[in-house]
């Protein structure tokens, strides 16, 4: 678990606007991003619009 605080939260605003992403999404992208995480292991579509992240899916079909 990673604490959230005012820094997190407000650059997760500016996150949720820039990437047009939800608040829970934008909250994690923040958090990666103030703690220098670049990649994420995430189904969620909407994160590959984030410049900063790599995002690593299992594409099993």
């Amino acid at each position: 678990m990673l604490e959230v605080d005012h820094e997190i939260f407000s650059l997760s605003v500016k996150i949720s606007k820039r990437y047009r992403l939800l608040p829970n999404d934008a909250l994690i992208a923040a958090t990666c991003k103030h703690h220098g995480i670049k990649k994420i292991a995430m189904f969620d579509p909407d994160f590959k619009r984030v410049d900063f992240l790599e995002v690593i899916t299992n594409n099993l079909s």
